[in-house]
């Protein structure tokens, strides 16, 4: 009997032990679910806060550009970020005319044969080939703040935004 109450003892203790471990893995997972928890609420603020800024960033670059606010400071990066924008003003424009000379049809209108930009006539058939020009004749001004060239008609500049009275 003593033989079956030791073995009983140990497994009893074995089994303390196990209950144990798995008590404390338990306390580690909820430990590390409470802190993904945190660290996720901190990314979301984080990410709820910048946009924010963003926005208030935004509004005063647009009152630095109406000049509602006037500072020498702010005014060197407003207008580095008008530089930016103008380079990407530029790079859209080119993007527009990219895809208005892809869209114009490539091919002979007497035979249907493929024919380039730079051809004059057809090299299948021979047929005078004309490609209509995609520039408009528009009269244009110079904006005053970043030296855009833009339709004189227009009361705002098409790539700063800037009032051009």
């Amino acid at each position: 009997m003593n033989i079956v109450s030791d073995l009983q003892t140990k497994i009893g203790g074995g089994l303390n032990k196990l209950q144990d471990s798995l008590q404390t893995g338990k306390q580690k997972i909820q430990s590390a679910q409470e802190i993904s928890q945190y660290k996720r609420l901190i990314q979301e603020t984080y990410l709820e806060r910048n946009e924010i800024l963003l926005q208030l960033g935004e509004e005063v670059y647009k009152k630095l550009r109406s000049q509602e606010i006037h500072s020498d400071e702010w005014a060197q990066k407003a207008a580095s970020l008008s530089a930016l924008d103008h380079k990407i003003y530029q790079a859209q424009q080119a993007i527009a005319a990219a895809n208005a000379q892809s869209a114009i049809s490539r091919t002979c209108p007497n035979c249907q044969n493929p024919i380039t930009a730079d051809d004059k006539f057809c090299g299948s058939c021979g047929t005078k080939v004309e490609i209509p020009s995609t520039e408009t004749d528009v009269e244009t001004k110079t904006c005053a703040h970043c030296e855009e060239q833009i339709p004189a008609s227009a009361l705002f500049c098409i790539c700063c935004g800037v009032k051009t009275v």
